[in-house]
This record gives structure tokens, sequence and C-alpha cells, in this order.
């Protein structure tokens, strides 16, 4: 299914949050190739969170508007930074990490919180981050109803910002699952955009068992 085009709401962009390209270890899609698909689907900017590394996004940033993220793997699991400057490395514990997502200006983005299959943290570090988390990915393409909807029940807990992503690792996932939100500038504009976006779920593989059960800002293509 090909994602529709909102040309009558041309203030709104949309956005995928949650993308890996070939500086992914596990992914072989090149950078370039993600922009280009990105493109065609509409998805603008490029957000590119790959694990442990920064190095796809700085390629795109010559001739595309990209978002700079990482998916670090800290010593307690994942923890995605938004808005980045420099990389983060890996292994530090998830304090450590989102603190030094902070001082770069960045986001701190809780993903699949709590997906048996991921490296997510545990609720005992989460409840050490609280004070620090800015998103919580309340709908990951890859996770099921189950752990999305836990997922939700978090952010208001938290009263963090609510996110969403396809997490792909192929273009044929990109957009499975994005954000519709007004425009920004900067990470703050961002943050305080997105607490009124819209999240739209369309070609995710475990959109039938998942049934988008997540709320009024959740809905299907």
């Amino acid at each position: 299914m090909r994602a529709v085009l909102f040309g009558a709401r041309r203030e709104l962009i949309r956005v995928d949050l949650h993308v890996h390209s070939s500086a992914s270890f596990d992914c072989g899609v090149e950078p370039e190739q993600v922009a280009a698909a990105c493109r065609r689907l509409g998805l603008a900017p490029v957000f590119l969170t790959d694990h442990d590394s920064i190095e796809g996004a700085l390629r795109l940033r010559a001739c595309e508007r990209v978002v700079v993220g990482e998916e670090v793997l800290t010593s307690g699991g994942e923890l995605i930074g938004l808005f980045l400057r420099e990389r983060i490395p890996a292994g530090l514990s998830p304090k450590e990490t989102a603190a030094r997502i902070k001082h770069q200006g960045g986001l701190v983005y809780l993903e699949h919180p709590y997906d048996p299959t991921r490296r997510h943290l545990s609720e005992e570090a989460i409840e050490d981050l609280a004070d620090l988390i800015d998103i919580v990915e309340v709908f990951n393409g890859r996770s099921d109803g189950k752990a999305n909807r836990r997922a939700e029940e978090l952010c208001g807990i938290l009263g963090a910002a609510p996110g969403a992503g396809s997490d792909a690792h192929s273009t044929a996932d990109l957009g499975s699952v994005y954000v519709e939100m007004q425009d920004f500038e900067g990470a703050s504009d961002f943050l305080a955009k997105l607490r009124d976006a819209k999240i739209v779920v369309g070609r995710s593989k475990l959109l039938l068992t998942a049934q988008a059960k997540l709320g009024p800002k959740i809905r299907r293509r």
C-alpha cells in the first residue's frame, strides 16, 4: 500500500522517528537509499537512528534535511538520542547516556520499552531516568499490540511526548508508522509540537493484531 499524501494539508509534515540504514550492523540499506525512499513516501525530514552510529545521518546532511539520531546500546539496554551533534559511545549507563544526550541539546527518546524481543531498559532503569525522558515511543512498527499499549500507558505516567516509528531496517518498512505534525525548527520546537501530533498506522506487519488501540491521537490509514 502506498502512503497517502495529504496535499490539502501542506502545513503538516510526516516523519518516521525510528529508522535505520547501513550504518547499523543489521541493515543493508545505504543512507542515500533511505532518503530517496522517504522522499517517495513524503516523509521529511529524515530521522536516522542507527545503532551506535551517527555516520549515516552525517552523510545525508549535505543534501537532505535530516535529524541526527542514534540508538545507543547502554549497559542496561537501548536508548535513542535525537538532535545529536556527536556520537555517544555504547556501554555507558542509561543515566549517563541520557545526560550526554541532554548535554548536546538533544532529546531522550525511549523506544520499545516493553517489547520482550528487544534490548529494552528495565523498569528500574526507566524509573531512574524518569525526569530525563522527553519522548516515549508509544507505537513501534515491529512491536505487538500489548507492548505498544503498555508503552502508551508509560508515556502518560511520565508526562512525556508520544512518539512513533517504523523501526525500519528495509525500505519496504519505511513509513509503516509515522507522525503527522506541524513543521518545526530545532529540538525544543519539535518536542512542543510533537505533543499535538497524530500517529498514523498503515502498513505495519502487526497492524491486524495491534488494532492501533492507542487512543484518539492514533489512527489507521
